[in-house]
C-alpha cells in the first residue's frame, strides 16, 4: 500500500495533513486546519496523475476542514471535484488544453474566475438540459432560446442569481436569446428558473385534440356533462375576496370531418380537458372499429334475419351509454343519435351505424344470435302393405229365333248382358258399331275364365259363364331422408307424373293430343327445433297420394287417393318413433240380375252377375330424427360417407368414366377431411342434461 506523508510549514505554525490509500480510498487525516492550496494541488497531481499549471503567486491560501479526528474518505474519483471545491474559495478554475497524445499534453490550468469565462469547454442548450448529469464544479456555458419571455427581462432577473466568484448573463443581439456562464450546479439552478419565466401568454387559445379509440361526438357530450357539473360545484363553494377569475373555463366542440375535439380557453383549461380526454378516450373492450360507420360480416346465419331480429330488439329498447334527457327515455330506440342497421344480402353482411359504445352493445348482442347452428338429419320410413281379393262370377243367356232374312215375319230373341259378351249381326259386325240385324252374340276376350255353349252358328251362344279371382299383394316403402338446420324449415318431395289425353272435336272428327300433368307421390315439410336437454322437436307436414286405377274416361284424371299428417312432435335423439299409421279393412259384393227371374232358387244364377272384393290396407309412418352435433361435421361426413357407398354399390353396373372420376375424387375428398389440422379441436355442441355417452 503506497502512503503520501505531506508536510506542511507555515509562518504562524506547523500544520501536518496525513493522506494514505485505504481499500481503494484516500483517507485524510492528522492536522485538517489551515490546508495550502498548493499542497492540495500536489496531492491531486500524485494521487489521481494529472498535470496542472499555475501560477504560485495567483494561487495562495488556506482551507480548512471540519472532520472527525479519525479523518475522512476520499473516493478515487472524487480527489478532483475536492480540488475544485477548494480552488472554488479562491475564484479559481480549472480550465482543461490539450490532449495526452505523441504530439501534445494534457494540463489543466487554474485561472481566475473571470477568465473561465472565456475558456470553458461545455456548452450545452437549454432543451438538453434533461440529459445533463455533469456534477463537477466546472465552468459552463448555457445558451437559452427564449419562446415567449423577453430576453432583457429574463436577464435582469437572472443577475442577482450567478455565482458570486464571476457567473454571467449576456443577451445575445439579434435574437431573442440568453448566454449564461457559471458553475455547473448553478446552471442548472438557473435553468428551472428560466423554465418557469418562459411560458406562454395567459390569453384564450385554440388546442385540437385527437380521438383514439371512442366517438368524438359522444366524448363531447361527456366532457360538457363532467365541466358543467364541475362549474356547479365551483359556483356553490364560498369564494375569496380578489381571488382571480376561474382560468379552467373552456368551451368544446367536435372537430368537423375528423373524429377530434377542439378546446377554446385558457391553459389550466385546456390542460383540464387534455387530462380528461386520455381517462375517457380509451379501448372499448370487445370493440373491432372505431368511428360510427361499422361493418360486420354474417358467418352463420341470413343478414336479412339478423338485421330484423336487431332492430325489433332496439326498438322495444336496448339501454344505452348516451345520457338520459328529460323526458326522453334513455334507450337506443328513442334516441337522436338512434344505431341504424342495414342488411346487405348480396356479401350477406350488416352496416351499423352507431358510436363505439353503442356498437359494442350490439355486438354482444350480435355474437349471441351469429352462432353455427347444429344440423338435423330427419329419416323417415313410410310402408304400405296391400292386400286385395276379388272374385267375379256370372252367367249370360241368349237365344235367337231363326236367322235374318228379307221375310218381314216376327223372330223373338231373349237374353241377358252383364258386359261379359256384345251383340252381332250374321257378319259379327256388333250392333253398337255398324252393325245389322241381331244375329247372335260374340263374347268380349277379358280377364278369367270363360265358357260358351254354341248352337248352329259361331254367334248363336245360348249360355256364357264368366268368372274372375284376383289376388294382389302390395308392398310399398319409401324412405325420404333430409338435413336441415336447427330451426330451418325443409321441403324433399317424391312425385310420379302421368300426361292426360286431351281431346278435342272440331269439323273433322275427334283430335287427340297431350293435356296436362297429374302428380301423386310423397311431399314432407319438416321444420326441427332442439331443446336444451337434447330433444328435438319436429312440426311435420306430410302428404303421401297415389293413383288406385286408371282413367275410364279420356282426359280425366284416374282416381287418387291422398293421406296426410300435419303433427308436432317431440322424440329424443336418434330414436325411431311412429308418427302415423292406418289400418283399413273394406268388403263390397255387387250384384247385378234380372228383376224376378234372378231372384228364383238355384235357376236364379243364371240370371245374374256378381262380384265380391275385400281390400286390407296397413300404412305406417316412422321417423328419427338425429342431431349432428360434431362442429367440424365429422358426423355430416360419416353419413355421406355411407350413402356414397352404397349409391357405388347401386350402380355397379353402370361403368362410366364419369362414374369412376366422381367416385373417385368424392373418396379422396372425405379422406382430406377426416385429417383434422393442428390445433383444430374436435368439439361436440354442448346440451345441457345430456349425459356424455348420448353426445
Amino acid at each position: 500500500m503506497r502512503k503520501l506523508l505531506l508536510v506542511v510549514l507555515l509562518a504562524m505554525g506547523a500544520s501536518t495533513l496525513h493522506a494514505q490509500e485505504q481499500d481503494g480510498a484516500l483517507v485524510l487525516s492528522g492536522n485538517l486546519n489551515d490546508i495550502p492550496l498548493e499542497e492540495m494541488i500536489r496531492a491531486t497531481a500524485e494521487y489521481q496523475k494529472i498535470k496542472f499549471l499555475y501560477d504560485p503567486k495567483k494561487v495562495t491560501g488556506t482551507v480548512t476542514i471540519v472532520a472527525p479526528r479519525e479523518g475522512f474518505r476520499v473516493p478515487p474519483t472524487a480527489m478532483f471535484s475536492v480540488l475544485q471545491t477548494f480552488l472554488k474559495q479562491y475564484k479559481l478554475i480549472l480550465s482543461p488544453f490539450g490532449e495526452d497524445t505523441k504530439q501534445s499534453v494534457r494540463f489543466y490550468e487554474i485561472i481566475p474566475a473571470v477568465e473561465a469565462i472565456t475558456q470553458s469547454e461545455q456548452v450545452i442548450l437549454l432543451e438538453n438540459m434533461d440529459n445533463w448529469t455533469d456534477t463537477t464544479a466546472d465552468f459552463v456555458t448555457l445558451v437559452v432560446n427564449l419562446k415567449y419571455a423577453e430576453a432583457n427581462s429574463v436577464r435582469g432577473a437572472l443577475q442577482n442569481l450567478t455565482a458570486r466568484q464571476g457567473g454571467q448573463v449576456n443577451p445575445i443581439p439579434g435574437i431573442n436569446s440568453l448566454i449564461i456562464a457559471d458553475y455547473s450546479y448553478n446552471i442548472r439552478r438557473l435553468a428551472q428558473i428560466i423554465r418557469l419565466m418562459d411560458q406562454p401568454p395567459r390569453s384564450p387559445r385554440l388546442e385540437v385534440i385527437n380521438v383514439n379509440h371512442i366517438d368524438a361526438e359522444e366524448l363531447v357530450t361527456s366532457l360538457n356533462n363532467l365541466l358543467n357539473q364541475r362549474q356547479q360545484l365551483l359556483q356553490a363553494a364560498p369564494r375569496r375576496p380578489g381571488s382571480p377569475d376561474d382560468e379552467t373555463l373552456v368551451r368544446v366542440e367536435v372537430a368537423p370531418y375528423v373524429n377530434a375535439i377542439m378546446v377554446t380557453g385558457y391553459d389550466a383549461g385546456i390542460e383540464l380537458v387534455r387530462d380528461l380526454v386520455k381517462k375517457l378516450d380509451v379501448e372499448i373492450p370487445g370493440a373491432t372499429t372505431q368511428g360510427k360507420i361499422h361493418y360486420y360480416s354474417v358467418k352463420n346465419t341470413k343478414a336479412a334475419t339478423l338485421s330484423d331480429v336487431l332492430n325489433n330488439v332496439l326498438g322495444a329498447g336496448v339501454p344505452t351509454n348516451q345520457p338520459v334527457v328529460p323526458g326522453q327515455p334513455g334507450v337506443i330506440g328513442n334516441s337522436a343519435n338512434a344505431p341504424t342497421i342495414v342488411a346487405d344480402e348480396t356479401t350477406n353482411s350488416l352496416l351499423v351505424i352507431a358510436t363505439p359504445n353503442d356498437y359494442n352493445e350490439i355486438r354482444k348482442i350480435i355474437d349471441k344470435l351469429d352462432i353455427r347452428r347444429p344440423q338435423v338429419m330427419i329419416e323417415a320410413a313410410i310402408l304400405e302393405v296391400r292386400d286385395d281379393d276379388d272374385f267375379q262370377f256370372g252367367v249370360e243367356l241368349a237365344t235367337v229365333d231363326g236367322f235374318a232374312n228379307q221375310s218381314k215375319e216376327p223372330r223373338l230373341s231373349f237374353g241377358t248382358n252383364f258386359g261379359f259378351s256384345e251383340i252381332v249381326d250374321s257378319a259379327g259386325v256388333p250392333i253398337g258399331t255398324g252393325g245389322g240385324v241381331p244375329a247372335g252374340r260374340n263374347p268380349i276376350i277379358g280377364q278369367g275364365g270363360l265358357l260358351t255353349l254354341n248352337k248352329g252358328t259361331a254367334f248363336d251362344i245360348p249360355l256364357l259363364v264368366r268368372f274372375l279371382k284376383t289376388q294382389a299383394d302390395t308392398n310399398v316403402l319409401q324412405q325420404p331422408m333430409l338435413i336441415t338446420n336447427d330451426n330451418e324449415p325443409a321441403t324433399i318431395e317424391i312425385q310420379s307424373e302421368i300426361q292426360l289425353i286431351e281431346v278435342n272435336q272440331n269439323v273433322n272428327g275427334n283430335l287427340q293430343g297431350a293435356g296436362q300433368f297429374v302428380e301423386a307421390g310423397i311431399s314432407m315439410n319438416v321444420t326441427p327445433q332442439i331443446s336444451a336437454d337434447g330433444y328435438v322437436t319436429l312440426q311435420i307436414e306430410l302428404d303421401i297420394t297415389n293413383f288406385v286405377g286408371e282413367s275410364a274416361t279420356p282426359g280425366v284424371s284416374p282416381p287418387r287417393q291422398k293421406r296426410s299428417i300435419t303433427t308436432f312432435v317431440t322424440a329424443p335423439d336418434a330414436s325411431t318413433i311412429v308418427i302415423g299409421g292406418l289400418k283399413s279393412s273394406e268388403s263390397s259384393k255387387s250384384v247385378t240380375k234380372i228383376p224376378l227371374l234372378g231372384d228364383l232358387p238355384l235357376i236364379g244364377e243364371l240370371f245374374k252377375s256378381q262380384r265380391t272384393v275385400e281390400r286390407r290396407t296397413n300404412l305406417y309412418i316412422f321417423l328419427r330424427p338425429k342431431i349432428l352435433k360434431d362442429a367440424n361435421f365429422a358426423d355430416l361426413q360419416d353419413v355421406s360417407r355411407k350413402a356414397l357407398d352404397n349409391a357405388e354399390r347401386d350402380t355397379q353396373k353402370l361403368d362410366t368414366p364419369q362414374k369412376k372420376k366422381f367416385f373417385e375424387d368424392a373418396r379422396d375428398d372425405y379422406e382430406r377431411q377426416r385429417v383434422i389440422k393442428p390445433g383444430t379441436a374436435r368439439r361436440s355442441f354442448d346440451y345441457q342434461g345430456l349425459p356424455d355417452r348420448e353426445k
